[in-house]
């Protein structure tokens, strides 16, 4: 068994992008080995997948921790869903009983719906088509949360969801889904993520760069492709990356 990762958390009363600056610096490995975490109180540039915009005001998580998991390009997209459903894990321990929790294809998390919370990972390949560097990007909703939204203090066991325990609670999460990822492999974070997919067996629309493909939800394959059912084959459509919306 691999020990936890050991984190190193610096916080910084405001930011542009917690992402941008550990991006920054993770080149050198010897000041900022893996395990380097950074939080913002605030973000000033904060930004999701495709460039959105990530509104980032105080009260909420915002933090990037950078991982060196040593592994080939191919299967570094599988820590996107260690990385959901270690946060998930970390969002039942403040959530009064009721509420419903689902993981979105491919790095959002709901509550009844709305958006909660949000991951983003970027990586840099080695030419030998590793991955030298992994930046691990989470925004959560704690305290206020942007229109048509939701904030885990509107559905916790207690009046605050405070900043700072939460984020030792999501660290302790990843380390622990990160090694057992690590050492036992996809198949059980994949069940466990698929235990909680939103939308799983529902029509859904797949929004890609050039066409919209309509289907059946029907999982994730190995690599965490999304798994369309259209009925003109017995084979799913295999969707790595668009928007996706449910239509039933």
């Amino acid at each position: 068994m691999r020990n936890a990762v050991d984190w190193k958390v610096h916080t910084y009363a405001q930011l542009e992008s917690t992402q941008d600056y550990v991006r920054d610096l993770a080149e050198d490995e010897e000041f900022f080995p893996e395990g380097t975490v950074v939080q913002s109180l605030v973000q000033t540039k904060g930004r999701g997948r495709r460039g959105n915009e990530w509104q980032s005001p105080m009260g909420n998580l915002y933090m990037s921790a950078l991982l060196r998991p040593e592994c080939p390009a191919l299967v570094a997209g599988q820590l996107s869903f260690v990385v959901a459903v270690a946060l998930s894990a970390a969002m039942d321990e403040v959530m009064a009983p009721g509420p419903v929790k689902t993981l979105k294809w491919p790095n959002d998390i709901l509550i009844d719906g709305k958006k909660a919370a949000g991951i983003l990972l970027e990586s840099n390949i080695t030419p030998l088509g590793t991955v030298d560097y992994l930046v691990v990007g989470m925004g959560v909703n704690l305290m206020n949360a942007p229109e048509g939204a939701v904030g885990l203090r509107e559905v916790s066991k207690g009046p605050q969801v405070p900043v700072h325990p939460f984020r030792d609670i999501v660290l302790s999460h990843l380390s622990a889904y990160y090694r057992h990822w690590q050492t036992a492999g996809f198949a059980d974070i994949r069940a466990r993520w698929l235990e909680q997919a939103h939308g799983m067996g529902q029509p859904m629309t797949a929004r890609l760069p050039d066409r919209e493909e309509h289907g059946i939800f029907s999982g994730i394959d190995e690599s965490g492709q999304l798994l369309l059912s259209t009925g003109d084959s017995a084979v799913p459509l295999k969707i790595s990356a668009g928007e996706v919306f449910l239509t039933g």
